[in-house]
């Protein structure tokens, strides 16, 4: 997972970003940086804390984002539980105001998935049962949803809500959410 992150950052850290230059409107553009720092995950059978972050680009009225979130249950310290996973996820959403400073993003995409769970499997050679780490690493669906308050020009803050679909377990996320917008691009101007 280290090497797939680092190897993400050093993709990124060579795109020139267009933070300190007007908006055009016609051409890929960096639009944000947002994490979150303390989450809390579920997949049915475990729960326990996440943390995400996804850079974020725009054309026109366009976001597209690349994100990744990662989690492991509260008890994965302790012997015998060991529950956690990761996603790498693409998106294209877009950003929606309410209210004079309310606005809500909605993303939906396409990201690999990687679980790893503690499993009792069934022996029918002898009729026992043996405890053993199962991994599943498949295509998911994220589906996240934001609901933030812009608290100053460029930052702003609110609720995380996201889910991945994926054929071996749903995965649902929730907490807070920290955003850095291109200041350029922000309203308050």
């Amino acid at each position: 997972m280290l090497k797939r992150l680092l190897y993400l950052f050093i993709l990124f850290s060579f795109f020139k970003g267009y933070s300190q230059e007007n908006e055009s409107g016609t051409k890929l553009a960096y639009h944000s940086f947002s994490f979150s720092p303390s989450a809390v995950y579920t997949d049915g059978n475990s729960l326990g804390p996440s943390f995400s972050g996804d850079l974020r680009f725009s054309y026109q009225n366009n976001i597209f984002a690349v994100g990744a979130e990662g989690g492991a249950e509260y008890f994965a310290f302790f012997p015998g539980s060991d529950d956690a996973y990761y996603e790498l996820n693409l998106y294209y959403g877009r950003e929606f105001r309410i209210y004079k400073r309310l606005y809500t993003d909605v993303f939906g995409g396409l990201g690999y998935v990687d679980i790893r769970t503690y499993e009792e499997i069934y022996n029918g050679a002898n009729g026992s049962y043996k405890n053993t780490d199962v991994f599943y690493s498949t295509i998911g669906v994220p589906l996240t949803i934001v609901v933030r308050g812009m608290l100053k020009r460029g930052f702003s803050i609110g609720l995380k809500f996201h889910v991945n679909l994926n054929p071996d377990r749903v995965i649902f996320s929730t907490g807070l959410h920290l955003q850095f917008t291109r200041k350029s691009r922000s309203p308050y101007k």
